[in-house]
């Protein structure tokens, strides 16, 4: 009982943080696109809380990776796009099913992208876009109360796009069940997602029993990774925010296990 109610205390303070932080962020946010290397681009978007997406320039077309916070975050990401190329942006990957990945794939679909995710993403926001829509507007009154925008086309499992330069892939339930990796091998860059960041941050969703195993399955799984660009935070990294992020897990774990004694 002790252990659980520490562990509300301490979502309450989370929640408590992020309402703080909205009134600073919301009404004072802004969105840079910028260029990593090779077709690549870093995302950097601080409305709400600050979340780090990806986009792909390839050779016909754009996929952008993280659907940003809402349908206007959105509309201002698309015009930093054209701002550097006039290829169509032809697709949208939701690599989780929360607002931060998801909540601005209406606007992608009025310009005519396809959204694409995996199954069980698809099958999560199905049943529990409205959770985390009004989980988001705990810590952040005016998020908008978005209605769900369902992917267009949906993959049973890993799938490539732009002939194999963007692969996504799932290594296992972490900071969400359904949350996909997506690499680009040509520039030996990692998008993390909400996976991995520098700090823990909101586990509300996670699963801590496989979270480790996944991210070891990543570490194993032998990709040439120069680059990750985190979810959250700072978006750039070296490789060793893998290990940095298993070791705060290791510790959360510590601190548990501490607290339940």
């Amino acid at each position: 009982m002790e252990n659980k109610m520490h562990r509300i205390f301490k979502f309450a303070g989370a929640l408590l943080g992020l309402a703080l932080a909205a009134g600073a962020c919301a009404a004072q946010g802004s969105l840079s696109l910028k260029h990593l290397k090779g077709g690549v681009y870093v995302v950097e978007d601080d409305y709400y809380a600050k979340e780090n997406s990806a986009v792909y320039v390839g050779a016909e077309h754009v996929t952008v990776v993280g659907a940003t916070w809402t349908p206007d975050t959105a509309r201002e990401l698309a015009r930093q796009i054209r701002a550097v190329t006039d290829k169509p942006i032809a697709e949208v990957i939701n690599p989780n099913y929360h607002t931060d990945r998801a909540g601005g794939n209406a606007y992608w679909k009025s310009i005519g992208a396809r959204i694409v995710a995996t199954r069980q993403t698809a099958d999560e926001m199905s049943r529990g876009w409205d959770d985390i829509v009004a989980f988001t507007r705990q810590g952040f009154p005016d998020y908008p109360a978005l209605p769900a925008s369902m992917p267009d086309q949906v993959f049973p499992g890993d799938f490539e796009l732009q002939g194999g330069k963007v692969k996504a892939f799932h290594l296992g339930a972490a900071h969400t069940r359904d949350g996909i990796f997506v690499y680009f091998p040509e520039e030996k860059v990692l998008y993390g997602n909400c996976i991995l960041k520098q700090e823990l941050g909101n586990l509300h969703y996670a699963d801590l029993n496989e979270y480790p195993k996944t991210l070891e399955k990543l570490t194993l799984s032998g990709l040439d990774i120069d680059t990750i660009i985190a979810g959250h935070l700072d978006a750039l990294h070296g490789p060793e925010l893998i290990d940095h992020y298993r070791q705060l897990l290791k510790r959360q774990a510590s601190d548990a296990a501490a607290q339940a004694r």
